[in-house]
């Protein structure tokens, strides 16, 4: 009586603390990939999370950097203009400057009085002084 395994036969079923062991196998499993897959998740939503932080980071450091540079330009044309200001006050005091050196030179071309305007007293004496206040006054 021997028994000599055939392919015709079927196999002979595993026991029953082996079906269950493999049962409770596939069930880890199961709920080690689940945990796995939740964990994923959360690591997603956190990576998501900083990032958006990063970013909201990145924009105020932006932010902080644009209004430097917008107030350097304000203050830069501030400077301009007051410069240019300058400059047209220069060149107003210039031209009024050559209008007196014009007008300088036209007054010492033609002199002030001329001799005959000069007359001498008829008498030729000089006129007599006016009389000095006296000290009690």
């Amino acid at each position: 009586m021997s028994r000599s395994v055939s392919s015709n036969e079927p196999p002979a079923a595993l026991p029953t603390w082996m079906r269950r062991t493999g049962a409770a196998l596939t069930a880890l499993v199961a709920v080690l990939f689940v945990v796995l897959l939740l964990q994923v998740r959360q690591q997603s939503e956190r990576i998501q999370t900083l990032q958006d932080k990063v970013q909201t980071l990145e924009n105020d450091k932006d932010l902080d950097r644009t209004n430097a540079l917008e107030e350097q330009v304000r203050s830069t044309a501030a400077r301009l203009q007051s410069l240019e200001r300058l400059e047209q006050s220069v060149q107003s005091l210039r031209s009024e400057q050559a209008g007196l050196r014009a007008q300088i030179r036209s007054q010492a071309r033609q002199p002030q009085f001329t001799p005959d305007a000069i007359t001498p007293p008829a008498s030729g004496r000089l006129p007599a002084l006016p009389p000095l206040p006296s000290p009690q006054e």
